[in-house]
């Protein structure tokens, strides 16, 4: 049987295609106005996939960091500040320019960050030191976290 977390990420993606993946703002629009649940689920997993593979200079190089601003928020959903804080940090150091939330999300998808793309030594070291942080966090277990949250919606 498909536990809580497969059965809402499944639901999330369903209708994605490459359509909507190749497109900054429809792929964003999808995952905006998915339903709460399924937002969060969608996320929160990805954050912690790419962060889990290759840190959060993949998470932004493999453009899913478009959606980091979101999954701040989802975190603090789902209550895992530390983590929240930990993506706020890296969001920062990748947007030090303070471009708004909107040409951040289009940097990102289309791979203009130069010091992303590039892979900038000394912003590739900072959010490494982020991620040493967020492997460490054995508190703020995500998928737990994501349990009870979708549990308490259902």
């Amino acid at each position: 049987m498909e536990n809580i977390i497969d059965k809402t990420y499944s639901e999330a993606v369903k209708e994605l295609d490459e359509e909507i993946l190749n497109d900054c703002d429809v792929w964003y629009n999808y995952v905006l106005n998915l339903p709460k649940v399924q937002q969060v689920a969608y996320t929160v997993i990805f954050l912690n996939w790419q962060i889990e593979n290759g840190g959060f200079h993949q998470y932004f190089f493999n453009s899913y960091g478009q959606f980091a601003y979101l999954a701040i928020k989802n975190l603090k959903l789902i209550k895992a500040p530390q983590r929240a804080d930990l993506l706020d940090s890296a969001t920062h150091l990748v947007n030090e320019e303070y471009f708004t939330e909107d040409k951040f999300r289009h940097l990102i998808f289309n791979r203009e960050f130069s010091k992303i793309v590039d892979f900038d030594d000394l912003l590739f070291d900072q959010l490494n030191e982020l991620d040493d942080k967020y492997y460490e966090l054995e508190e703020e277990n995500v998928n737990d976290l994501l349990q009870q949250y979708l549990d308490n919606y259902e």
